[in-house]
């Protein structure tokens, strides 16, 4: 184009311009340039916003000069002056015609109460004079649509009482001063200073768009989508929080569903109420397990398993204090010097024992080594070891009857019970912390969700064991991700609530007012900013991302099958009246009534 003559303005310039008193026609657009005439005594900075959420075409400017400080104050001075002159002159006055008992009027007393704000901004609040003017053009394609949205326009500077007045033979002079480049051409300034300048900055929307990040919803001011990249920040640690409905869940399946599309991490899930499940067989059955831990059961966990690299210093001291939390949960009296003795000499003799025959060491051993020794207190631990080795809940007694080589693993525990489920997370966290070892080893990446987080936190070994997890997670290249719903537990712990606070990554959703006291105090956020978490709907809430603080939602289409494998709300999904099996090799997909379904078949 260049070597035919042609330049690049004649692509981006309209054809022509008719120019009116108060509009002008560009290329057959119709546009008209507005100014800011009057200005409140107080805006609120949601006015740029709401003037911009108009689904119209505009541009938007705002003209800023900057005063020298000295200019500034020897201008304010001499304006005070000024008022103090008027007003003493006055007085003389009064005072002349015997009226010694005169108020002074009004608009005088406002005016010298302005002009000494203003001097006391500049001098020690530190501001700085600005002289500034918000000019705004707005297209249409019809004269009648341009006076409809410019009536709109003034109607919300209005309710900020402020006046947004048309250029009146000046729109050539306001559409040059409105466009960037830089050059004014009207002289409407208006004299503020830096802190109501700030007002009219639009800019006050925090933004998480980071390139490969994971979808977590819109940001709920600017409607722009979140895009998170974990590895991007100091720790990857994260918590997800929220009352019973209010989509933990949920927001975690869709993680785990980005995840499995577009990474190839391996995914570790600590499910205790069989939630996962029907999203992981759905859509990746052939590279997942699903383990059902409950008594009885045929699969087992082994609570001895070690792989090489285990633990942060030394592997047996590391595992004797894994056995130590795990006869805390199964034995409330809790563990004494004595008992600590032991079980750290049986421990270590114990996996001395399988290094030499080659066997894999089980509970089982363990307690026939606790039954070898002397103290009365060995047999004590030893009768509490029974019930889980020889008794009825030996799950985690044996052997492990489970593969542990897919890529993604759940570790269901909802048939466990209420007061297995403490001992069930302990065992199944130390199986995920030796998975994670083994993929660090191998330098793969893994995802580790915990939910019913706060149960661990219950008593002191399992909460010292479970801050050992957490930080070598990260240590080793482990996304670890907690999920609670009874907040106010969790920050009674001191150890808890340290998590927490030093977490990167936090998710909070619609919060109890108890619960949302602590974490505003915990956490220093806003009572503004709390508000999102305020009855929030459902996938609504705050994202603590780093150091940004944004409020988003998430909305997800409810007539797809997505929808249906990953809902747990009564009515609607897995749960509903019908049940939805995973697809089958030719694509169809089986319904059948729930009614009719054998639960021992």
């Amino acid at each position: 184009m260049m070597k035919k003559g042609h330049d690049f303005r004649d692509y981006i310039c309209p054809d022509f311009i008719e120019k009116h008193s108060d509009y002008l026609i560009l290329g057959g657009q119709y546009c008209r340039v507005l100014y800011l005439k009057s200005y409140a005594s107080y805006i609120k900075d949601t006015m740029v916003t709401e003037l911009t959420d108009i689904n119209r075409n505009m541009v938007l400017s705002l003209d800023i000069l900057p005063v020298p400080t000295e200019e500034a104050v020897r201008e304010v001075e001499n304006r005070l002056l000024g008022v103090e002159t008027n007003i003493t002159n006055w007085q003389r006055r009064q005072n002349n015609n015997n009226n010694f008992s005169a108020v002074i009027p009004y608009d005088m007393e406002l005016q010298r109460k302005e002009a000494k704000e203003f001097l006391d901004n500049l001098t020690t609040r530190d501001q700085r004079m600005m002289h500034g003017i918000l000019t705004m053009v707005l297209t249409a394609g019809s004269k009648e649509q341009l006076d409809s949205d410019t009536e709109a326009i003034r109607s919300i500077a209005g309710k900020n009482m402020c006046q947004l007045a048309t250029l009146t033979f000046q729109q050539i002079d306001g559409l040059n001063t409105v466009l960037p480049i830089g050059t004014r051409k009207i002289d409407a300034f208006r004299t503020l200073t830096t802190e109501s300048l700030a007002v009219f900055m639009p800019f006050k929307v925090q933004e998480i768009h980071e390139p490969g990040g994971l979808y977590l919803g819109q940001n709920a001011i600017s409607h722009n989508l979140i895009l998170c990249d974990r590895e991007n920040l100091m720790n990857q640690s994260g918590f997800v929080l929220g009352v019973p409905g209010g989509g933990k869940s949920f927001f975690i399946k869709e993680m785990i569903l980005q995840l499995i599309l577009n990474t190839d991490d391996e995914i570790l899930i600590c499910d205790p109420e069989n939630e996962y499940e029907p999203l992981i067989k759905g859509i990746a059955a052939d590279i997942s397990s699903v383990f059902h831990i409950a008594a009885g059961g045929k699969d087992r966990l082994n609570a001895l398993y070690l792989v090489k690299g285990y633990g942060e210093t030394n592997p047996l001291v590391e595992k004797s204090q894994f056995i130590m939390s795990l006869i805390e949960q199964i034995d409330k009296n809790g563990v004494g010097p004595q008992h600590r003795s032991i079980i750290d000499r049986c421990t270590a003799a114990v996996y001395m024992d399988a290094a030499r025959t080659q066997k894999v060491p089980t509970l089982c051993t363990l307690r026939e080594k606790l039954l070898e020794q002397p103290e009365p207190e060995a047999q004590e631990i030893a009768l509490a070891l029974e019930l889980f080795t020889t008794g009825s809940l030996d799950v985690f007694g044996h052997e492990s009857t489970v593969d542990l080589n897919k890529r993604i693993l759940v570790f269901d525990i909802r048939d466990l019970g209420e007061q297995l489920k403490p001992t069930g997370l302990l065992v199944i966290t130390d199986t995920i912390l030796n998975r994670v070892t083994l993929n660090w080893r191998r330098g793969k990446r893994t995802h580790v969700f915990i939910d019913e987080y706060h149960v661990v936190f219950e008593n002191e070994y399992s909460g010292a064991f479970f801050t050992s997890a957490w930080r070598q997670f990260r240590k080793r290249n482990a996304y670890p991700t907690a999920i609670t719903q009874n907040v106010e537990y969790l920050l009674d712990s001191v150890q808890a609530s340290t998590m927490l606070s030093n977490s990167e990554f936090i998710v909070m959703l619609n919060q109890a007012a108890s619960d949302r006291e602590k974490l505003a105090k915990l956490l220093n956020i806003s009572d503004e900013q709390m508000s999102y978490v305020t009855n929030a709907e459902a996938g609504s809430g705050l994202i603590r991302y780093g150091h940004a603080l944004v409020p988003f939602v998430n909305k997800f289409p409810k007539n797809t099958q997505l929808y249906q494998l990953m809902t747990t709300k009564p009515g609607e999904g897995v749960f509903g009246g019908e049940m939805l099996t995973p697809a089958k090799k030719d694509g169809s997909n089986v319904y059948f009534n729930f009614d009719e379904y054998d639960p021992f078949n």
